[in-house]
């Protein structure tokens, strides 16, 4: 009998045993499903509108934060158009300072955009019409500024929240 008590006793260990490894594993699994829902998911993909200030003109920006592309186009859109745009790299800009400006009917253009430290990797645009910059205007001392871009008809926003720009009587920011 005592024999059987020893078995009956092992036997019951290798099923507490297991049933903690089953926990264990499960209890792991969960934890890296919650790690990656909280953390691996923020996905920074945005839509976002520029209206001019008489709301005639508007520019569709298509953040896709994933591939560190955005794109630019000519009128209201829900995703990348045919024509009309420019696709830019922005692998180079910290979230921070993610900012853009923009200018409508400046210097015989329909409008002309900055993105400060993007990079053009297509263009189907009609550049006598609309005008991208890489990088802001520089003041005297060679300084990027965002200065230009906050005159008559024009504003500066942050893509953060897209909800700032400045100033706000020169135009709407809408985001999707």
């Amino acid at each position: 009998m005592s024999k059987e008590n020893n078995s009956m006793t092992i036997y019951s260990f290798n099923v507490k045993h297991k049933d903690l490894i089953i926990f264990k594993c499960t209890a792991l699994i969960l934890i890296q499903c919650m790690l990656y829902v909280s953390c691996g998911s923020e996905k920074r993909n945005d839509i976002v509108y520029l209206y001019s200030k008489d709301k005639t003109q508007v520019i569709t920006i298509i953040s896709d934060y994933d591939k560190n592309k955005r794109t630019i186009a000519v009128g209201k859109h829900s995703s990348k158009p045919k024509m009309n745009f420019i696709e830019l790299d922005i692998s180079e800009i910290t979230r921070l300072g993610d900012e853009l400006g923009v200018c409508w009917g400046i210097n015989g253009h329909t409008w002309e955009l900055v993105n400060h430290k993007a990079k053009v990797t297509e263009i189907k645009l009609d550049t006598t019409k609309y005008i991208f910059k890489e990088n802001w205007y520089k003041d005297d001392r060679g300084v990027p500024n965002a200065k230009y871009y906050r005159k008559e008809n024009c504003f500066t926003f942050e893509t953060i929240n897209y909800t700032e720009h400045y100033p706000k009587a020169n135009g709407y920011v809408e985001k999707l």
